[in-house]
């Protein structure tokens, strides 16, 4: 009797052990020299476009939603959005901005039945997928990128003037109301996916003068904060076991279950990725941080659909890799190798 429950202990452990892996496994969304890709956790590749300028996975993962010239050929044509499906098929065109504007941010609402963009003028627009939808909702001028609450109620970006701060506009009504003042420039802004907190990017410190005020190319220092909606307190999100100069936030993103960020942190440097960084995470509460990247060079993590790993390029050797942190056990795992001829990642999303 006691060797049947062992069995059937193990069976069942095995069960949970293989749906917590096809659970994870999702697909990466990266691009490559504008070529946009999928790439599954056994590294398996497939082409979605040759040429995109913005792409983003939608919420249950199974449509791109990408933009592009009209004509590659002509950096000044005008510039299409469409929707690929992951499972395949043909992309179908569902917006179009003319000769003279760009899509500056790209985004879905947490439906997945309508596309968020920043186009023509500056403005932001929500465009339904569906065949047939009306023009695209105008809401009017917007700053640098966005971000949608998980109810779609609300829509957060950095502002910087006239105050500096987090402004928040009501989807359904179009008012806009600044929710947290700020005495730093502030720069992109992130809603947690349980919509409890919003992280943003503000500046540390300006770069050093220079003699005779010469142009100096070296960018301003940036930190990560939390701003927490229930109690509209704001506070500093500090890797306190990074190495000293490595105090430059280049890049964060959410877990699933709003417990913990990931961000890549280095050095403040004129060119990206720079010449240090490091891929840490860190939980909300502060009282766990990790770094889950090895070497000096590892930037853009990306949580697993379950939360359980993080996945991110590491470029310590040319050609660039794609890894996979496990959070639980702290092994590292390699996803793909890029090309010689094709020897760089951008890492978009995993879902």
């Amino acid at each position: 009797m006691s060797t049947k429950r062992t069995v059937i202990f193990t069976f069942l452990m095995l069960m949970a052990l293989g749906a917590g892996i096809a659970a994870e496994r999702g697909n990466l969304l990266v691009e490559s020299y504008g070529k946009l890709m999928l790439i599954g956790m056994d590294g398996v590749q497939r082409s979605l476009a040759p040429s995109i300028g913005l792409a983003a996975l939608s919420p249950d993962g199974r449509n791109v939603a990408f933009t592009q010239n009209e004509n590659p050929r002509e950096l000044q044509s005008a510039q299409m959005l469409s929707i690929v499906p992951v499972g395949g098929g043909s992309a179908r065109l569902i917006g179009q901005i003319p000769s003279g504007s760009h899509f500056e941010s790209l985004g879905w609402m947490p439906d997945g039945n309508a596309v968020v963009f920043q186009g023509k003028g500056g403005h932001l627009f929500i465009a339904a997928i569906a065949s047939g939808s009306a023009a695209p909702r105008d809401l009017g001028p917007w700053y640098q990128g966005f971000s949608v609450s998980p109810d779609g109620t609300k829509i957060v970006h950095a502002v910087n003037s006239p105050d500096m701060g987090l402004e928040t506009l009501d989807v359904s009504s179009g008012k806009r109301t600044l929710i947290h003042k700020s005495s730093r420039i502030v720069w992109r802004a992130t809603f947690s996916p349980d919509g409890q907190w919003i992280a943003y990017e503000a500046t540390l410190r300006d770069p050093p003068r220079t003699k005779d005020d010469d142009p100096d190319c070296t960018p301003p220092t940036i930190g990560l904060r939390l701003y927490s909606i229930a109690t509209k307190s704001d506070s500093a999100v500090t890797i306190t076991t990074a190495p000293k100069d490595w105090d430059n936030v280049r890049s964060y993103a959410w877990s699933p279950d709003s417990k913990r960020l990931a961000l890549t942190l280095g050095t403040t440097d004129c060119d990206y990725p720079g010449s240090a960084n490091g891929v840490f995470i860190i939980s909300l509460d502060r009282k766990s941080q990790m770094k889950a990247s090895q070497g000096d060079m590892a930037f853009e993590p990306v949580f697993s659909p379950d939360g359980s790993s993080v996945a991110f390029v590491d470029f310590s050797d040319s050609p660039a890799r794609l890894f996979r942190f496990d959070i639980t056990t702290g092994a590292r795992s390699l996803i793909q190798r890029a090309t010689e001829e094709n020897n760089y990642y951008g890492l978009l999303d995993w879902r």
